[in-house]
């Protein structure tokens, strides 16, 4: 009995994992406003890859080690280089 205890606790703690992780999404069925959105702020970038963060917002991250926040129609909602948040320095 207690090895069945133990076996559905962990299968509970794996299978509830996975809720909470990021959901990549494949080049061709991201919208095409946030794909635009993309090739304009980062224009000399290539998208790597695009994760859903919450519902109707998408981080792209580009070639160029940059992150963009980006909602289902296509606002920039911020941005992230290698260094920190754009525009701002880490001392």
């Amino acid at each position: 009995m207690k090895r069945l205890i133990c076996v559905l606790a962990i299968l509970t703690v794996i299978t509830s994992a996975s809720l909470f992780a990021d959901w990549y999404i494949p080049l061709d069925q991201v919208p095409a406003a946030v794909m635009a959105t993309a090739k304009k702020t980062c224009p000399e970038a290539e998208v790597w890859m695009v994760e859903m963060e919450a519902y109707n917002v998408y981080e792209v991250k580009m070639s160029n080690f940059m992150e963009l926040y980006i909602d289902v129609n296509g606002n920039l909602l911020g941005q992230m280089g290698p260094m920190g948040p754009y525009g701002t320095t880490n001392y």
